[in-house]
């Protein structure tokens, strides 16, 4: 198969698809820093990827996302199947969209309530142009600007400064 004639990664939001977005260099040096930030202070807890397809619906299929970046706990995991573990039956502990130029704002929105309503502690919705992170959890939406520091009263662990995310945007 030629290069062109691949397909993109699609998500189906309620069995609407959506292509995903090739990223770019912001997008990829960003999801390459939240890995790298993520990994960093899971120390263990779990797994983190990228592009972790989910199937939050297992009992009705409509929905399967795939967040730029995931962290899902050794418990989460560990009643998983090894099929399961691969595309799992629910949203990460951790989701994570860097936005793109082309996303449409209800999508994205969407995708932060599904992750939530199927198990995430959290879904960030991150903007990269604006240097701003959208934190959704069960407790509303709260917004981080960078210089500051990304909390989240739910995963105590789980701090960081926007400073260490968007750092590589300026070389």
């Amino acid at each position: 198969m030629h290069f062109l004639d691949a397909k993109p990664e699609i998500e189906y939001l309620a069995g609407r698809p959506v292509p995903k977005v090739s990223p770019k260099r912001r997008h990829a040096i960003i999801q390459g820093a939240l890995v790298s930030i993520v990994r960093n202070l899971a120390k263990g807890r779990g797994d983190v990827g990228t592009e972790w397809r989910c199937h939050p619906e297992a009992q009705q299929p409509t929905t399967s996302l795939v967040p730029d970046v995931a962290f899902i706990s050794r418990e989460r995991l560990a009643s998983l199947s090894e099929a399961d573990r691969e595309e799992p039956p629910f949203a990460p502990d951790i989701a994570i969209e860097v936005r793109s130029p082309s996303d449409r704002l209800s999508d994205v929105e969407w995708k932060m309530q599904a992750y939530l309503s199927h198990g995430a502690s959290v879904a960030l919705d991150v903007l990269p142009v604006e240097r701003v992170i959208r934190s959704f959890t069960s407790a509303g939406v709260q917004i981080f600007r960078e210089p500051e520091s990304f909390v989240c009263d739910k995963l105590p662990w789980f701090t960081f400064g926007l400073v260490e995310v968007f750092a590589d945007l300026d070389n």
